[in-house]
């Protein structure tokens, strides 16, 4: 079963790890060789969550402009802006849950990445870097679910004040079917029920 942990533990683990495998303590050693083992090609990429949502909000800024909310970004794109392998890249997003992030099937190379295939990501809204991980599991949004009644808040201006159904929740969006027949794929945070 897969565990995800955040970048912070991750490099204090590894810290911790090398530390005690110099003072000579053996089972740190070992573990040390075990934890390289599995992610040999693993490098620390400092402040990983704030590097990756601004190289992503410049490139997909690039693309559409100011309002690049939700818009998908290859990780290859986003590994070479950070100077990072894919591979590198690819790992820290396994065991790295940062708030507001997707992972989206892309149109070109996908890599498996929690058990999915993933090419592109993408940010519904800034993270809030001062949270911890286990205080993003807590947050009080609001949970949404198939064929629940919604409005578009100030979020999303293009979209405001439209009225719709819920027709799939995915992560932290969902696809909505307005009531004059558009159909959109909305941030949770843009959304509020009625």
């Amino acid at each position: 079963m897969p565990i995800t942990i955040s970048e912070s533990i991750f490099r204090q683990t590894v810290q911790y790890l090398t530390s005690q495998s110099n003072n000579g303590d053996r089972p740190a050693q070992e573990l040390l060789k075990i934890w390289q083992s599995v992610l040999p090609n693993s490098e620390a990429i400092p402040d990983f969550d704030r590097r990756l949502f601004t190289t992503w909000q410049e490139l997909a800024d690039l693309q559409i402009g100011e309002n690049c909310w939700s818009y998908p970004v290859p990780i290859a794109d986003i590994a070479e802006n950070l100077s990072v392998s894919i591979e590198n890249l690819i790992q820290h997003l396994e065991t790295t849950q940062i708030q507001s992030l997707q992972l989206l099937p892309g149109r070109g190379i996908n890599y498996i990445i929690k058990s999915n295939q993933i090419g592109d990501l993408a940010f519904h809204s800034a993270p809030n870097f001062s949270k911890s991980p286990t205080d993003l599991l807590k947050g009080n949004e609001t949970v949404f679910k198939v064929g629940d009644r919604i409005k578009v808040n100030g979020n999303r201006p293009q979209y405001a004040n439209q009225t719709g159904t819920i027709e799939q929740v995915i992560s932290v969006s969902c696809r909505i079917k307005f009531d004059n027949d558009w159909i959109a794929f909305l941030p949770n945070h843009c959304l509020e029920k009625i």
